[in-house]
């Protein structure tokens, strides 16, 4: 088992990884665009408070309550990032509508695939999800970070 500080050293460079990747996608997207500013997330503001600020997206939908924080989008509107947060729910996938990797901060997830096969998330844990997944997305609650690929992104809910 980890000790705790490796635990941390693990987390902070993931979470720099997703950071970077974040930013280096928004630059590719943004080339064309006048230069744009930073996004700075602390810990502290994405242990809750980033889902109180006026532009948070607040939902209860058929996916159970959600809140959607969108930090930089590209100007294409193809490559979205933010934070997400939602509380229980269990849904059918049918197709999933666009490409997207998630980082997630708490709590679980547990994704069913339609050939049967499970992958569970939790805390510190990554997934990429392909456009047209099909499956079941099934949790008690999360807060992730995302990055998103949309090719059609004014059909984007």
């Amino acid at each position: 088992m980890l000790e705790s500080s490796s635990r941390e050293i693990i987390l902070k460079t993931r979470y720099a990884l997703l950071l970077a990747s974040s930013v280096l996608l928004a630059t590719v997207a943004a080339a064309n665009e006048p230069p744009r500013k930073p996004v700075k997330v602390s810990a502290a503001q994405a242990a809750g408070p980033i889902f109180e600020r006026k532009d948070a997206v607040k939902e209860n939908g058929a996916d159970g309550p959600t809140t959607d924080v969108t930090l930089l989008k590209s100007a294409d509107g193809k490559v979205s990032m933010g934070m997400y947060k939602a509380g229980p729910s269990d849904e059918k996938i049918a197709s999933y509508p666009e490409d997207e990797f998630c980082y997630f901060l708490t709590g679980s997830v547990k994704l069913t695939s339609a050939d049967g096969t499970v992958l569970e998330l939790k805390a510190g844990e990554a997934v990429a999800i392909p456009k047209g997944w099909v499956g079941r997305w099934t949790t008690p609650g999360y807060t992730k970070y995302y990055v998103i690929y949309d090719t059609a992104p004014a059909a984007k809910k």
